[in-house]
């Protein structure tokens, strides 16, 4: 199998657990994730398939959305419910109009230190099982950047709110910068993923579904197929002559229609319409990054 399958993760697995699953459903080896999420979180992790995990990159760096409901009040090692209690403070809660104005302050790019209970790797070694060892220094601060985050829900001590984000927000961290500004703590008690790029909640299958349907054989509709997972990208027909050479790695002048000088990546389909390969566009050429053929 060849394509990209958008799961929802069940509360309590791990990204690599599902992975594993799906590797047994599928009796496929070639399975990778585009963007890890925490053994709390659910909602949607896609899991590129066989030649399929190849594109992996290009569908992780996609905007993310996630609802999330945080407890006010309590920090945790783990900045979630999961974790051990590190403080617990006496406060006076903050009305809405506190809570919506703090979280503005989060828009736009910012430099977030991730989690010491995360998965980027110190030395080859994930952080979170330095972490667990005592051995966890603090991670270095990395880019990520907030388009929107909302106030949709608030019973003191629990807040709920949505983020759209960039590929690399901690919403952990996110939520415990929050509880800090406001002076009295914070974790992540409930996060759901809801959307990944082009992958979105509604269109989910869980687990036990994929399985039904490698029994009954209608996995075909659970598949995206790599040209429609790549399809916020534009695409560019070549001729025959063109779509020889980008077949074997060459570049091919770039069309006006999307010469645009600062490396924007197209999809390069013969006349018929089959996808050969994903090419980043300048000014003059088409240079292809990956060739499907």
């Amino acid at each position: 199998m060849n394509g990209v399958l958008n799961i929802n993760k069940p509360s309590g697995m791990t990204s690599h657990d599902v992975v594993q699953h799906a590797r047994r459903i599928l009796r496929e080896k070639r399975i990778g994730h585009t963007g890890t999420l925490d053994p709390l979180a659910t909602g949607v992790l896609v899991l590129c398939v066989g030649r399929a995990t190849r594109i992996a990159q290009y569908l992780e760096a996609g905007e993310k959305e996630y609802r999330a409901v945080m407890r006010l009040g309590i920090t945790t090692d783990t900045l979630d419910s999961q974790g051990s209690i590190l403080e617990t403070k006496i406060y006076t809660a903050p009305d809405e109009e506190t809570l919506v104005n703090v979280m503005r302050r989060f828009l736009g790019t910012t430099m977030q230190r991730p989690p010491a209970f995360s998965a980027i790797k110190i030395a080859g070694v994930p952080s979170y099982k330095l972490a667990r060892q005592g051995k966890a220094e603090p991670n270095k601060p990395r880019p990520a950047s907030i388009q929107a985050i909302e106030l949709t829900g608030y019973d003191d001590p629990f807040v709920s709110l949505t983020v759209q984000c960039s590929k690399g927000l901690y919403v952990r961290s996110l939520c415990a910068d929050i509880g800090d500004a406001l002076g009295m703590g914070a974790h992540v008690t409930d996060l759901q993923r809801t959307r990944s790029g082009r992958f979105s909640l509604d269109a989910c299958v869980t687990l036990e579904e994929l399985a039904a349907m490698a029994e009954a054989g209608t996995l075909d509709t659970a598949v995206t197929t790599i040209d429609e997972a790549l399809a916020g990208f534009p695409v560019v027909s070549l001729a025959d002559a063109e779509a020889e050479l980008v077949c074997h790695g060459n570049q091919v002048p770039c069309p006006e229609s999307v010469a645009n000088g600062n490396g924007g990546m197209v999809r390069l389909h013969d006349h018929t319409g089959r996808l050969l390969a994903l090419a980043r566009a300048d000014e003059m050429f088409l240079r292809p990054e990956l060739v499907f053929l």
